[in-house]
């Protein structure tokens, strides 16, 4: 073979491997590692929901707990999101599955979003008469309009993420159909897209800001043989880089990148128990996002009755709250799951 063959040859398979499209097989068993990550992930969101606004005198040291979380957490989060994405799409044979599988993914994240968020907007408004509320609402049909069309200025703001993924699923399985099942187009898009601004509205400057990171998740995907076993050696380095990164206040996108590759090995590497305990708070992550905040309010609201929350009592106040954002949208969801099916449905 001459040497502009071979050099021909190897260009093709460059270009071939640059555009492979996702492939459609799917794991025989649900990837533990991902869904513990998961779990580590709505963790993290729940721990910086318990303060919202007005930190505890006296704990500085939370500032800096929540600054750090903030600084990767949501693009963690993207993408594991991303890599769940691209378990679930499936083969189209027309642009009527890709509506029928859309419409349903959207539904069953937008009634919910939409159900909440009034939830909250109507909750804030009462409760507000007899507790202490983080964030309430300005009135009510402008609480309305923002909720639907500027969700982060919202009251509900903290939802942002489901509006965000509903505009994805709505959007990504028809440029898939249309242009091939190739996320690196999109991760090279939202990249591109990055160095324009993007206005508030319908969220389009974090459609924008996330699209990157959920494109990568199906790009981790196509190639999970690279991770499907983190070595030690790149385990520890990549948490090093991590760790540096956290350290020296990088940008949200560089911590948020170097947090996968560590979270997924660590979570390779937990025993037994407690990777399975993560991994059923991963399966409940949609349910915890949308109810942990109200959880939250409400045993606030109710232990600010008692006592502060000021100095050493935010160490009572941190581990109580938390429990109640995890724990008690997880039991929402089991009842519904036990006492109404197709409620339990947009709660999955």
């Amino acid at each position: 073979m001459t040497y502009s063959a071979a050099r021909g040859r190897s260009e093709g398979s460059f270009f071939a491997s640059l555009l492979r499209e996702l492939p459609y097989e799917k794991p025989r068993s649900r990837l533990l590692e991902v869904d513990a990550a998961r779990g580590l992930a709505i963790l993290l969101v729940v721990i910086g929901h318990v303060v919202a606004r007005d930190f505890p005198a006296g704990n500085a040291w939370f500032v800096e707990v929540k600054a750090a979380i903030y600084s990767f957490h949501m693009p963690l989060f993207m993408v594991l999101t991303g890599i769940t994405f691209a378990l679930s799409v499936p083969r189209f044979a027309g642009w009527a599955e890709v509506a029928r599988f859309s419409g349903k993914r959207v539904e069953r994240l937008f009634l919910p979003y939409v159900a909440f968020g009034l939830l909250i907007i109507a909750g804030k408004l009462a409760a507000s008469r007899f507790i202490y509320v983080d964030r309430p609402p300005e009135g009510t049909l402008d609480e309305v309009v923002r909720l639907l069309a500027m969700p982060n200025m919202s009251a509900a703001g903290f939802l942002w993420f489901i509006y965000v993924l509903s505009i994805y699923l709505l959007a990504i399985p028809a440029l898939f159909h249309a242009f091939g099942r190739r996320p690196q187009l999109l991760l090279a898009a939202g990249v591109a897209l990055a160095f324009f601004d993007w206005p508030l509205w319908f969220m389009l400057d974090r459609v924008v800001e996330y699209l990157p990171f959920f494109a990568l998740g199906m790009l981790l995907w196509m190639h999970r043989s690279a991770w499907a076993r983190i070595t030690p050696a790149a385990l520890w380095g990549s948490t090093l880089l991590f760790a540096l990164l956290l350290w020296h206040d990088a940008p949200k996108w560089a911590a948020g990148a170097a947090s996968v590759l560590p979270v997924l090995g660590w979570m390779q590497r937990l025993p037994a128990a407690p990777q399975r305990w993560l991994a059923v708070v991963g399966l409940a992550s949609l349910a915890i996002y949308l109810m942990n905040t109200i959880a939250i309010g409400v045993a606030k609201g109710l232990m600010l009755k008692a006592f502060p929350w000021d100095g050493g009592y935010f160490l009572v106040y941190l581990p109580v709250l938390t429990l109640a954002g995890v724990a008690a949208p997880m039991l929402v969801r089991r009842l519904a799951v036990r006492y109404s099916p197709q409620a339990a449905r947009y709660l999955a």
